[in-house]
């Protein structure tokens, strides 16, 4: 898979910030009015959001906006519930490039928020996914 990712200067000055103040690699991110969503490889989750979550508060202050941190995999199932955590997926099956994603709770507890995140994440990076639908 040959994921070329186009930045501009404001989206490489965020990484640049983002690798300096946590000290590791930055997959990807995304980016809205309120939120910024940082993308690093699972095994440097922890490292990334620093001891009592210190760093997330200091990118938080920086760009003053909402920070997440979303641990990458290479499995999507597994790349997949870390996007939706802490919400738990009762049910994931692949079909015709459609990702049919059942979680457990109520709707009125779900973000849509996180369901456009998982769409843009999974067929971003595994070419077998082309759509996912998710129902509680």
């Amino acid at each position: 898979m040959s994921n070329v990712i186009k930045l501009d200067s404001d989206q490489i000055q965020k990484l640049a910030i983002f690798e300096s103040i946590t000290r590791t690699s930055l997959k990807d991110f995304l980016e809205d009015e309120t939120e910024l969503t940082f993308i690093v490889n699972s095994k440097d989750l922890g490292k990334a959001i620093g001891k009592g979550a210190s760093n997330v508060k200091t990118l938080e202050n920086k760009f003053k906006k909402r920070v997440l941190m979303i641990g990458y995999e290479m499995d999507y199932k597994d790349f997949a519930r870390n996007i939706f955590k802490p919400i738990t997926i009762k049910n994931m099956s692949l079909q015709n490039n459609l990702l049919n994603i059942t979680i457990f709770g109520s709707q009125m507890a779900f973000p849509s928020k996180k369901v456009k995140k998982a769409k843009i994440l999974l067929t971003k990076y595994f070419d077998n996914i082309k759509d996912i639908m998710v129902k509680v």
